[in-house]
């Protein structure tokens, strides 16, 4: 098979996949503003569900390319590992895309105060940099530097995140019982959606990496090992 038509074939997957990257870091970005901006109704989630629609379409398109390269171009151990590592990423961003339509769900349908809706804007803004950061270096650098990138990009999130669940736990001592029953659960709920973001696209940097250093996850997986 000629080196550069399989080339040619990573480099069209390449920019499906980014602009489906792209797509739900917007679809999240809409529903970030339509939160702080208190215009979380119905024509809002009906957008929402129109970009989520847009996602499936993405999934759906992205992994028939892969099955046709795959059949056309009988690709070799590096070309088949990139085959692999779109499809598994995928996963993560129809994923991601579910999340978004979950959030704006609850904010429709819910009179949510706004300590918590303040919070919640708060988080979901330390999300978007994260994916923004990790979106702009798969564009344009190589897999073990947009690894680095995210890893850096989650550990701070992650602290930011710990910090804002604190504050949680603080409005939740001073809440009623009712108002916990009706909002709360609800909230920790969307609050763990946008904390996955961050896991997941940490998914798709290293499904990257694993094309050329698989031994980068054998190690940690080791290390993880020993640890217990």
């Amino acid at each position: 098979m000629n080196y550069e038509i399989m080339k040619q074939s990573e480099r069209e997957l390449q920019t499906e996949f980014i602009k489906y990257c792209n797509h739900v870091y917007e679809t999240w970005e809409f529903v970030y503003k339509a939160i702080k901006n208190k215009k979380t109704n119905q024509a809002m989630l009906s957008e929402v569900y129109r970009m989520e629609d847009i996602s499936n379409h993405f999934e759906a398109q992205i992994q028939d390319d892969c099955i046709w390269s795959i059949s056309k171009n009988e690709p070799l151990a590096n070309h088949l590992r990139y085959i692999i590592a779109i499809l598994n990423s995928i996963k993560d961003l129809e994923r991601m895309a579910d999340y978004a339509v979950s959030a704006a769900r609850f904010f429709v349908n819910n009179q949510v105060s706004d300590n918590i809706r303040n919070l919640i804007v708060d988080i979901l803004k330390g999300a978007l940099l994260g994916m923004n950061k990790t979106n702009k270096s798969l564009e344009v650098k190589p897999a073990i530097d947009t690894y680095k990138t995210c890893q850096s990009a989650h550990l701070s999130f992650k602290n930011y995140y710990n910090k804002m669940l604190e504050k949680f736990s603080y409005i939740l001592k001073k809440s009623s019982i009712q108002e916990i029953e009706k909002f709360f659960q609800g909230a920790a709920i969307v609050m763990k959606h946008i904390e996955r973001l961050m896991d997941h696209v940490a998914n798709i940097s290293e499904n990257f990496v694993f094309i050329k250093q698989a031994d980068l996850f054998f190690n940690k997986q080791s290390k993880q090992v020993m640890k217990k």
